[in-house]
């Protein structure tokens, strides 16, 4: 960002940066001051000092960066105070018109809002208010479900008896996340030492806790256990051959790449995504399946088990209860055997109550004939209703 500082106005035909901020009357004379600010170092500001919140907000920062930085190119970097309302219409409908799909459009123009809200509370030259960006109504997807053939089918692509460290290590992620339906960026924050392998358990940091449940407990079976202990034994082994750059976490990288230079840096959630990728690649999936796909069975699952979106809630670490409902949502089989359930105990109008069987034996008993001690009943004609009863 330059400044540009004069005591008195320029004078005409000076060659000065557009836009006046302010104007302040200092003793007798005028000071008037100038500023550039391109583009991409106001978005270059506005991530940094969203990064500075927490894990969370650096998370998000790195999704608006990513849409912002789109449209810093296409606007060829220009000042903040040449950009205007019309420039940021057209890129919305521009994205529309390439196929953009409505929940890619929405991030972006949240992306935009909260990018120049940042630059009007900054005093930076913004000729329009950020709240006029029209925000596209999301659209609900159906989410993908990894069902337990389809996982089945994914750890056949692993080798069980292998001393490969990549194998070891994959086969210890996937039966995680089948066993907690954690968050791929909650498995990846697990250190050592945080993990009681006693009792086959551990505490996490939920990741979209906002301050309601910040911590929670998950569990693994025995055989899940059994292999990652294998990988702990196999991860000491190659800390004696390896520096690594990462002591403390549980799953780490254990090849250099471009991207990361040394080896043992903790585990990314694209490098989850990765695994994920080449291994429905190999077992011939119809679609690529992912982490979050598993996370999605297990709420399935805890549902029709517990018939409970507080105890699906208390499993998957939602702080709002109401995040439950968009996992428990039932398609397919699972909505129909919900359906014929109720149906079944519910009766159809069009079913005729069932005849007794001519095969069935009668009962011998006569309810005419009177015990010892009875009275013998009569039947009189009453004088009120004019029918035969029986006293």
């Amino acid at each position: 960002m330059l400044c540009y500082q004069f005591d008195i106005a320029p004078l005409s035909g000076m060659n000065v940066p557009f836009g006046v901020l302010f104007a302040k009357k200092l003793t007798d004379s005028h000071q008037w001051a100038f500023w550039i600010m391109k583009l991409h170092d106001a978005i270059k500001e506005f991530v940094e000092l969203k990064k500075m919140k927490g894990i969370r907000a650096a998370r998000t920062s790195a999704r608006y960066e990513s849409a912002l930085r789109i449209f810093c190119l296409c606007m060829q970097n220009p000042e903040l105070s040449n950009i205007e309302f019309s420039h940021v219409l057209w890129y919305l409908n521009q994205l529309e018109q390439l196929g953009w799909k409505p929940n890619g459009i929405n991030l972006v123009g949240l992306a935009l809002k909260k990018f120049f809200e940042f630059c009007q509370l900054r005093k930076y030259p913004v000729t329009f208010n950020e709240n006029l960006i029209p925000l596209k109504e999301k659209t609900f997807n159906i989410p993908r479900v990894t069902g337990i053939e389809t996982f089945k089918k994914l750890l056949e692509q692993i080798p069980i008896k292998t001393n490969d460290p990549h194998h070891i290590r994959n086969r210890a992620v996937l039966l995680l996340l089948w066993d907690t339906g954690v968050r791929t960026g909650e498995l990846m924050s697990l250190d050592i030492s945080d993990l009681d392998l006693n009792n086959r358990t551990a505490l996490i940091k939920t990741e979209k806790s906002r301050g309601r449940r910040p911590v929670r407990q998950i569990f693994w079976t025995p055989e899940t256990h059994e292999h990652i202990v294998n990988w702990i034994n196999k991860l000491e082994e190659l800390k004696k051959k390896f520096n690594f750059a990462d002591d403390e976490a549980l799953f780490v990288s254990i090849s250099k790449s471009s991207r990361q230079p040394i080896r043992g840096c903790r585990m990314s959630t694209r490098g989850v995504a990765e695994i994920m990728r080449v291994l429905s690649n190999q077992a011939g999936l119809p679609a690529v399946a992912n982490a979050h796909g598993i996370r999605h069975s297990m709420g399935r699952d805890a549902i029709k088990t517990l018939r409970s979106n507080s105890g699906v809630s208390n499993i998957l670490g939602h702080s709002n209860i109401e995040s439950s409902y968009v996992y428990t949502m039932l398609f397919g089989d699972d909505l129909k055997e919900q359906w014929q359930e109720v149906m079944d105990k519910r009766g159809s109008p069009f079913m005729s109550p069932p005849k007794a069987s001519a095969n069935f034996p009668k009962s011998s008993k006569n309810f005419n004939s009177v015990a010892k001690g009875q009275i013998r009943p009569t039947t009189v004609k009453t004088s009120h209703t004019g029918r035969w009863v029986r006293n």
